[in-house]
């Protein structure tokens, strides 16, 4: 038997031109939501590919992924679209948390997916790839899941 899986892939890299929860439930717009504990899996996977090809591992960082996690919240709840909508205000925030960035990133995916199917299916996409293999020192990684089982992925990359 074999069983399809629907997957959503969107990605988006641009340079920065701008000068200078402790459960496993939240709750977005009155649809609770379950944060999985992905990111680890995620990040693995991304870094045996940068490793594969010669290149530096992304090192998680804690702001990155509590601002990833919230647009995974936003998507999963349908206050923001899936996609990349908002992803300027995401990196500057992430600036004005961690300090100089000038380039940021970002992968969005959503299905019924392990963190291995979901990694596998944006280095099939030529642009995820190129986030994944990028010139990145830093990412950010948030998953959650909704009512009906839809996991949104969100990995936000910057240098």
């Amino acid at each position: 038997m074999m069983i399809s899986l629907k997957l959503f892939l969107s990605f988006l890299i641009f340079p920065i031109g701008f000068a200078a929860s402790s459960g496993n439930k939240a709750s977005v717009s009155g649809l609770p939501i379950t944060v999985i504990h992905m990111e680890e899996e995620i990040l693995h996977f991304v870094n045996l590919d940068r490793k594969a090809k010669g290149l530096k591992p992304l090192q998680l960082n804690d702001t990155e992924s509590s601002i990833a996690l919230q647009h995974s919240m936003n998507m999963a709840s349908g206050k923001t679209p899936f996609g990349h909508e908002g992803l300027d205000a995401r990196a500057r925030t992430i600036r004005k948390k961690i300090g100089h960035i000038s380039t940021a990133g970002e992968n969005v995916a959503s299905g019924q997916m392990t963190a291995r199917e979901v990694v596998d299916g944006w280095l099939n996409s030529p642009g995820h790839r190129r986030n994944i293999e990028g010139d990145f020192i830093l990412t950010g990684i948030g998953c959650v899941k909704d009512r009906r089982g839809m996991i949104y992925f969100t990995q936000i990359f910057t240098r």
